[in-house]
């Protein structure tokens, strides 16, 4: 016995010791970490993160793409703060908007602010994750604390069937009465892995596993609150909202029409004043059999780009658009095979349809939404 627990002690010493080699290794290299939620959760999306933060992005085990920037006031990526009452335009998304595998000069809203002449006159609202649901609520929060002059809503796969599956920490659609009702989970605390990170600090072995090789055990810490650990026994379904089933296609045009009824009121702007960037499956675009299993079912998309046209909102099909340009000269517009996000050349294409619609009048429109030179000063 007295072998087996000095064989033991020595085997716990050199995994110590190989844990502790790997945590200095990984800390000279660039590991995905430094992007921690907001604590004020009620402020969630248009708080996203903590502010001012320094973070560090890259992709998969050998770290590709690698890319450092900052969080600003609200915990946007920006590398400037925002101002209340700015006017901006603002630009609305999920991680293709927070885009922090690219320099924020080649973002859709960096881009579309050195086109408009002016660093900040755009506002990039961007949150990995983010929905439909998510976009309304945010919508709201931009209005009243910014006042935006005109919006773009960058839209991918899954915005609209994502929107009815309850999510912690997150805002999604409940069918009632007929209709659908906006509700947000906040978080109830601080998780254990915040608790823990509060303590040590980020963890290069962990971010590693967790953002690069995405193995976590995130999911289970996020649960683990006082308030969680009485409820751990529920049954499987109630524990687990995100296993839901995914929504059918009459289900995502619900949501469709929940969205641009909304949008207007939301954001305190006409539907003229609203882009809608509607993204497309671009790895279908460079070899169809790379194409991928659709989140929402096209029927739902392009009932929501007729039904915004037929609103007077602005749409682009970047489907239609990215198939033209890649006619002409085959350059891919995100990181591909790596990375589905789109490059600098994917945003630049989104910028100029985003600034075409909003300066450029359009058909039915006596006027466009923004007059060249909109004084920003």
């Amino acid at each position: 016995m007295g072998k087996v627990l000095h064989r033991l002690k020595w085997l716990a010493i050199g995994v110590i010791v190989v844990a502790v080699a790997l945590e200095l290794l990984l800390r000279c290299l660039p590991v995905s970490m430094g992007m921690h939620r907001t604590l004020n959760y009620e402020r969630w999306p248009l708080n996203n993160t903590q502010p001012h933060l320094h973070f560090t992005y890259s992709i998969g085990w050998a770290l590709r793409n690698a890319h450092k920037g900052t969080t600003n006031n609200y915990g946007q990526v920006a590398p400037f703060d925002f101002r209340s009452g700015r006017r901006p335009v603002v630009v609305i998304g999920d991680s293709y908007v927070e885009s922090m595998m690219n320099d924020y000069a080649d973002t859709v809203q960096g881009q579309l602010a050195q086109r408009i002449g002016v660093a900040d006159s755009v506002y990039g609202l961007g949150v990995s994750g983010l929905s439909a649901s998510d976009y309304v609520a945010l919508s709201r929060q931009a209005r009243d604390e910014f006042a935006p002059a005109a919006a773009a809503f960058v839209i991918t796969d899954g915005d609209l069937a994502e929107s009815l599956v309850p999510r912690l920490g997150s805002y999604f659609l409940v069918p009632a009465a007929g209709s659908l009702q906006l509700h947000y989970a906040p978080m109830k605390g601080d998780s254990l892995g915040t608790a823990i990170r509060q303590v040590t600090g980020d963890i290069s072995l962990h971010r590693y596993f967790q953002a690069n090789l995405q193995f976590s055990l995130d999911p289970l810490l996020a649960r683990l609150t006082p308030a969680s650990l009485l409820g751990l026994f529920r049954d499987a379904a109630a524990a687990h909202p995100e296993a839901a089933t995914a929504p059918d296609a009459a289900a995502q045009m619900k949501v469709a029409d929940w969205l641009l009824e909304r949008l207007p009121s939301s954001l305190g702007l006409p539907p003229a004043c609203i882009v809608l960037l509607m993204d497309s499956d671009r790895y279908a675009i460079y070899r169809p059999e790379s194409a991928s299993p659709r989140k929402d079912a096209p029927a739902a998309r392009q009932h929501l780009i007729d039904r915004a046209r037929t609103l007077g909102f602005s749409v682009s099909d970047l489907d239609v658009v990215f198939r033209q340009h890649y006619a002409k000269d085959r350059a891919k517009f995100d990181h591909w095979p790596v990375d589905r996000h789109w490059n600098r050349r994917g945003h630049g294409i989104a910028a100029d349809e985003a600034h075409r619609a909003l300066f450029e009048p359009q058909p039915g429109q006596a006027s466009a939404c923004l007059a060249s030179g909109h004084d920003w000063n």
